[in-house]
């Protein structure tokens, strides 16, 4: 299969070119006010098409999403190992290797 997408062993999301992410967490109603990653704990998540949103203890949200469709494959593999990751940072989120 000479066109099919490439599954690596591991990405860390900040290092891959495939992925489009929240660099700094952010509240929805007041969009400027952005909080160190290291001081946000991951409270919950959800999926939709290869985007993947996350919800944090202190009211910030983050994304992560696919800009190909190697994308979509490290998202699918970064979703199912999110769920170990709730009560983490999301600065521990994004130097994980997934």
């Amino acid at each position: 299969m000479k066109n099919s997408p490439k599954i690596s062993n591991g990405v860390k999301i900040p290092e891959s070119k495939n992925l489009r992410y929240t660099k700094t967490p952010f509240d929805y109603f007041e969009p400027r006010e952005k909080v160190e990653p290291a001081k946000c704990v991951l409270e919950s998540f959800h999926s939709q098409d290869d985007r993947l949103e996350l919800h944090f203890k202190n009211g910030t949200h983050a994304h992560i999403e696919a800009s190909n469709l190697q994308g979509g494959i490290e998202i699918d593999r970064i979703e199912q190992k999110l769920k170990d990751f709730i009560g983490k940072s999301y600065e521990d989120i994004l130097e994980a290797n997934f």
